[in-house]
């Protein structure tokens, strides 16, 4: 079936005939196009990894790849309590309480890097009980 932009039935093929066949020869041209784009695509990023690779250091890309990572990690609440075993609520409390501080993305919710997880992790055992 082929419909139309109001999502109504245009043309109905039945299978065996000729309009059904050249139906499914272009939807596999258009997938062998896409696949031959993506594959583009990923070869373009490869080369450039392989530039990249070059001009840096092997040392150099081990120490800049651990601390891009480091600081591009990033974990919301829920997450975070999973990490340091607690539920939820309690860091809630925790920053109710302001024995933690987190830091807000552009909605203003609250996450943790790795190093505020680090942080937390050390200074656990020394947070007041209620």
């Amino acid at each position: 079936m082929i419909y139309d932009d109001k999502g109504e039935v245009r043309v109905i093929y039945p299978p065996g005939s000729e309009g059904y066949d050249n139906y499914y020869r272009g939807l596999e041209i258009l997938e062998r196009m896409y696949r031959k784009y993506w594959a583009n695509i990923e070869n373009k990023e490869r080369k450039r990894g392989e530039k990249v690779a070059h001009v840096l250091d092997k040392p150099d890309k081990k120490v800049i790849r651990r601390a891009e990572q480091r600081k591009l990690k990033s974990y919301n609440l829920s997450q975070t309590a999973m990490i340091l075993n607690v539920p939820r609520q309690t860091l809630y409390y925790w920053i109710k309480k302001r024995w933690i501080t987190p830091k807000r993305d552009y909605r203003n919710y609250p996450f943790f890097t790795v190093f505020d997880i680090e942080r937390l992790i050390k200074e656990r055992h020394t947070v007041p009980s209620a």
